[in-house]
């Protein structure tokens, strides 16, 4: 689908060179105060020793860096962490982002984050405080474009479409160009949030998380609620910017695959070019590059068979997620037996989810969840399949999480590894790679996939972040750049094919794309290209080769 969709731009690119026409964005994001965002959110770098206060504070020479090497324009500030986060934000991260050429906008966290220890310090939840203070902030520094709350739609009793009016007012009666952007998801995005708050907004930050069932290990339903989401705020003329998670979501079973985020910020990135997004943001992607050791949960190896089942999803009696292989008994052998380990993480209410073993769809093993109470531990199960095997040539073997009763709010997040045979062979009985078992399910909520650890995953989803902003950026330069058309045109497409071809992870091509477009732009530079923008696009060339 996401090739399919470059394809289509780009054949309208090309059309356009034939028909003597130029490459124009939207005349609607012309007219918005937020457009072609590419930024990050939160996972700064904080620094090493405590100062006199006992803090660790931010540590903004750092940070800076990382997102000057992200190749960022906007950066989402996140005031909770620490009750100096406000002081290190004024006083050392926004001059330092404006030195660097980058935005920043003061995220913010609503009351139903706010009753533990970390808040958003010195205002708490008084909004109209925050609203005068970042404003005369934005003043001082120009920089500063915006503000954001957090999990906005789970707070819509205290965030009344008057007190949102009184919040507007404050703000921009001190600066009217400065934005507020609340935070919402997929599911609560509706023409009533809209049309009673819409005019209090300058735009939505929505949180992809394939709702309404929760995670983030599905990405398949990623371009269907961008483009319902981006019907209902273009309606209202407002900015829609998306993010996606890069570090993990509480409640499921794992940081997000690099594959993952790949994927997810390469959609974002092909729909911000064809008009329908106005930015991308990406949620805390991690700074430092160290292992995640809470992922490395298999009992042997690094990977292992997870069948979960997301919060707030619902389920019915019967829905299952399974994974099948086929398996060849030996006749010459007069017992056939397995072993496997296995393991759940979640709340213990019984009756409910029920791991299970089939052989060729008949039940031969169950337990409930909630027998085993600690979280994590794996158990060592034997089962003897010699009344279910015994003059079978073949048969299916079947690993399955069941629901005997449907739950409301129930996550549990089940493992299978170390699986062995005694009388017949298995295939990847250790989950290290997705081969040899077929995977089923019978309701899209309970999602099942061999979960590998990575301790570079970090540094890798890093990269490829990166590799996607900058190939984007480059882009964007090309297409705002105002040069002979004919040339521009040519630019266009040798660059649109190259994003092609490296979204889909054809490497070669797309060097060899990058190749074409860096020699096109060396013998246009000083003639229809002027000398320092060639240069700096065949400098911004070498460096996607390096990361491609």
């Amino acid at each position: 689908m996401r090739k399919l969709m470059i394809y289509c731009c780009i054949s309208a690119l090309v059309s356009g060179i034939f028909t003597g026409l130029s490459f124009n964005r939207a005349s609607a994001s012309e007219q918005k105060l937020l457009n072609d965002i590419l930024a990050d959110y939160a996972g700064l770098i904080r620094e090493k020793t405590p100062r006199a206060d006992g803090i660790h504070h931010v540590d903004t020479p750092a940070s800076i860096q990382r997102l000057k090497e992200l190749h960022i324009n906007t950066y989402y500030y996140l005031i909770w962490h620490e009750p100096t986060d406000w002081d290190d934000l004024r006083s050392e991260f926004v001059p330092a982002a404006e030195k660097a050429g980058i935005n920043v906008v003061v995220y913010l966290v609503p009351p139903s984050e706010s009753t533990g220890p970390r808040k958003s310090y010195p205002y708490l939840t008084d909004y109209l405080a925050w609203a005068k203070a970042i404003a005369e902030l934005s003043l001082e520094h120009p920089n500063v474009i915006g503000w954001a709350i957090d999990d906005f739609n789970h707070n819509l009793d205290f965030y009344t479409p008057e007190y949102m009016s009184q919040m507007k007012s404050t703000a921009k009666s001190i600066n009217p160009k400065l934005t507020f952007t609340p935070v919402m998801y997929a599911t609560s995005l509706t023409e009533d949030f809209l049309d009673t708050r819409g005019i209090y907004i300058d735009g939505i930050i929505l949180a992809y998380r394939d709702d309404p069932y929760r995670n983030t290990q599905v990405w398949s339903t990623e371009q269907e609620q961008i483009d319902r989401a981006s019907r209902l705020v273009k309606a209202h003329n407002l900015s829609l910017i998306w993010m996606l998670y890069a570090s993990q979501l509480s409640n499921t079973p794992a940081n997000p695959s690099r594959e993952y985020v790949r994927e997810t910020v390469q959609i974002a990135l092909d729909n911000m070019r064809r008009g329908k997004l106005d930015g991308v943001v990406t949620y805390v992607l991690h700074k430092e590059f160290v292992p995640e050791p809470t992922d490395d949960k298999a009992f042997s190896g690094k990977g292992y068979m997870s069948f979960f089942v997301p919060s707030g999803v619902a389920t019915n009696p019967g829905d299952a997620v399974s994974v099948t292989q086929l398996i060849r008994p030996k006749r010459t052998s007069g017992k056939y037996s397995i072993t496997f380990r296995t393991m759940d993480e979640g709340p213990n209410a019984p009756g409910y989810h029920f791991k299970q073993v089939l052989i060729d769809d008949a039940v031969v093993w169950e337990q409930d969840v909630a027998q085993n109470t600690t979280n994590r531990q794996w158990e060592h199960v034997a089962l003897d399949l010699t009344p279910y095997l015994t003059g079978k040539t073949k048969a299916k073997l079947t690993f399955r999480l069941y629901e005997k009763n449907g739950v409301r709010n129930y996550f549990n997040n089940v493992g299978f590894d170390r699986i062995e045979a005694n009388g017949f062979s298995i295939e990847n009985g250790n989950f290290e790679d997705k081969s040899s078992w077929e995977p089923s399910k019978t309701f899209p909520g309970m999602i099942g996939e061999t979960l590998k650890y990575d301790p570079e995953r970090r540094v890798k989803v890093f990269r490829d972040v990166k590799a996607s902003y900058l190939t984007y950026d480059l882009y964007d330069e090309i297409i705002s750049v105002n040069i002979d058309i004919e040339i521009k045109n040519s630019l266009i497409v040798k660059i649109g094919h190259a994003l092609d071809d490296y979204f889909a992870e054809e490497n070669e091509k797309a060097m060899h794309n990058l190749n074409a477009l860096s020699n096109e732009i060396y013998a246009q530079t000083g003639k229809s290209i002027p000398g320092e923008t060639g240069n700096f696009w065949i400098s911004t060339i070498q460096q996607l080769k390096d990361l491609y």
